[in-house]
């Protein structure tokens, strides 16, 4: 984080407010209960169920309302968002719940509000010669990102109850992108978890498992 910047999470009703390029959190608890946020530069990522990655040159301004039919049909309540992905040459169209944007944007007016699958699309992946899967957990939900030849494939939010769920859909995820399992490097944050290794190590190479940071919600993702 630069200085002086403040992170804010939103997840699952819960808020995580990280201050000054530091990698523990200030505070947190319900959105509800949220009362301040200290500093002018502040940038919110938001976990919202509902996105849509559009490559750039395929991209229409005036299609949003399409695009986000592609992944809902209900958006009273909500605000249409898009943000550049220039890692990808992509946009980002997704939506944010009105209620969470009143309750951030009356205590930091200059927010900068981005989705949650924007930060891990950030990451560099660690090589671009085999296949790779990023797997992000935020609260109850994980966020599945498959690359082939250093190229996005799939990025995908599942909600999840279990170990048995994680790896149900990192398997679907898999077999939708035809990913070589054999060959292919897991690299997990946000989960702190022996026995999701050795299920994930009954599909995998064990040695292509790592789990980075080893740290629970979302202090990982802050390096």
């Amino acid at each position: 984080m630069d200085n002086q910047q403040t992170i804010l999470f939103i997840s699952n009703g819960l808020f995580y407010i990280f201050n000054n390029n530091t990698e523990q959190y200030s505070s947190k608890g319900k959105l509800e209960e949220l009362k301040t946020i200290e500093g002018q530069n502040t940038t919110a990522y938001i976990d919202s169920e509902y996105f849509n990655l559009i490559p750039k040159a395929l991209y229409d301004e005036s299609s949003i309302k399409n695009y986000l039919d592609l992944t809902t049909t209900e958006l009273k309540g909500k605000t249409p968002i898009s943000n550049d992905l220039t890692p990808i040459d992509s946009k980002i169209i997704w939506t944010l719940d009105e209620k969470i944007k009143k309750t951030i944007i009356v205590q930091s007016p200059g927010v900068v509000f981005r989705h949650l699958v924007e930060l891990f699309i950030g990451e560099p992946i660690t090589q671009h010669h085999l296949p790779e899967i990023k797997i992000r957990s935020a609260e109850n939900n994980v966020y599945i990102l498959c690359y082939i030849n250093g190229k996005l494939q799939l990025s995908n939010r599942f909600e999840i109850t279990s170990d048995d769920d994680l790896l149900y859909y990192t398997l679907l995820c898999t077999e939708h992108t035809k990913l070589d399992r054999e060959k292919a490097l897991l690299n997990i944050k946000g989960i702190n978890n022996t026995s999701l290794n050795e299920k994930l190590a009954n599909f995998f190479l064990k040695e292509n498992i790592s789990f980075e940071n080893n740290t629970l919600n979302f202090q990982s993702y802050l390096g």
